[in-house]
């Protein structure tokens, strides 16, 4: 009998493929996840800044953060928490014209794991 948590878990690499250090864009089912290794741990999170958009594939790590090439904003890879984000202010006497433009949402972050030699992400 198939477990049904066994079907939500898609097999993305070989586990010597995600070596320390490093990340790469997958797609599963049209979700582009962003899978890596970081300090010794596996991460899985969306792709999309949730700023603006722009593909955190193109980013790079700061500690356990990942940054967002666009914008600068950091977001923990295993918290999915912003945890930085630049300060566009050139002078003392600049005013932000629309303070909504720099909010941003957190990662969302995807179960991933790693079994007999593979590495596994679950959408759910």
């Amino acid at each position: 009998m198939t477990n049904p948590n066994d079907m939500e878990r898609y097999p993305i690499c070989k586990s010597n493929e995600l070596v320390e250090d490093t990340m790469r864009k997958v797609t599963i089912d049209t979700v582009d996840i962003l899978v890596g290794r970081r300090n010794g741990k596996l991460f899985a999170c969306n792709n999309s800044c949730p700023h603006k958009g722009a593909s955190l594939s193109k980013g790079h790590f700061n500690e356990d953060s990942i940054v967002c090439h666009m914008h600068g904003y950091e977001y923990n890879l295993f918290t999915g928490k912003l945890e930085k984000m630049r300060s566009w202010k050139k002078e003392d006497t600049w005013v932000e014209q629309d303070p909504e433009w720099r909010k941003s949402g957190d990662l969302i972050l995807y179960s991933i794991s790693e079994e007999n030699g593979t590495v596994y992400v679950s959408l759910k």
